[in-house]
């Protein structure tokens, strides 16, 4: 069972499937279905069951947490080639965020039992999936780092050069969310983050053109970051 053409190009092409057989992915697609979410659809809410990950082909979607007054937190934007979900796959538990499409989405569903499958006759999945997991673990020690030890100025340079071409003297990225998604997402109110983008303007460092963000040069940018005060 191979699956659908969509599913086996998604699975195949995420990073966190690096290492599996064409036979292990057209087992995995075989399993698994697509889900397309129209802009601002909720796919699930917190403490739904989890029975299984998701990998964004196309789109973009949010994770994020509310607390009783109608704060909202983004703890994570997920674009194409990466998943979600799969930590709490391997715990039985259920999803700890809400999960909603910031752009018109496609999902491709990997259920846990074709995991679980997997990983009972393969070791090699056990290691690659082990991987996957320590990877957004580590991640997500560097962004408690970031949102604890550096200033707003900071994490949002941090983020514009993650988005850009490495390498490269000048660039430019597109910021892919709304400027309030964005702030949550690096921890500061709107205000603030139009504050440090407005500076970061004013330094000549940064040429902003709605969501394209223009970087003259990458070297200034850097090391004026580096001379910021952090938190």
């Amino acid at each position: 069972m191979s699956g659908s053409p969509i599913s086996r190009e998604a699975i195949a092409a995420a990073p966190m499937f690096d290492g599996l057989d064409g036979a292990q992915i057209d087992f995995l697609a075989g399993q698994s279905r697509t889900t397309f979410l129209p802009a601002g659809q909720v796919l699930f809410r917190r403490d739904t069951p989890s029975t299984g990950f998701y990998v964004v082909r196309e789109g973009l979607m949010q994770l994020s947490m509310s607390n009783s007054e109608g704060v909202v937190k983004v703890v994570e934007i997920v674009g194409p080639g990466n998943a979600f979900g799969q930590a709490v796959m391997f715990l039985h538990k259920p999803y700890p965020v809400d999960a909603s499409a910031l752009a018109d989405t496609e999902l491709v569903f990997v259920p846990t039992v074709a995991v679980d499958r997997l990983l009972d006759t393969d070791p090699a999945m056990a290691r690659i999936m082990l991987a996957s997991v320590s990877k957004r673990l580590q991640a997500k020690v560097q962004d408690i780092a970031a949102l604890s030890l550096q200033s707003a100025t900071q994490r949002i340079v941090a983020y514009v050069l993650g988005a850009a071409d490495v390498g490269l003297t000048s660039t430019s990225v597109e910021l892919p969310v709304r400027k309030q998604v964005l702030a949550s997402r690096l921890g500061m109110t709107p205000e603030t983050f139009s504050r440090a983008m407005r500076a970061l303007s004013g330094e000549g460092l940064l040429e902003v053109d709605g969501a394209v963000v223009q970087i003259p040069d990458v070297a200034a940018l850097v090391a004026y970051s580096d001379r910021q005060p952090s938190v």
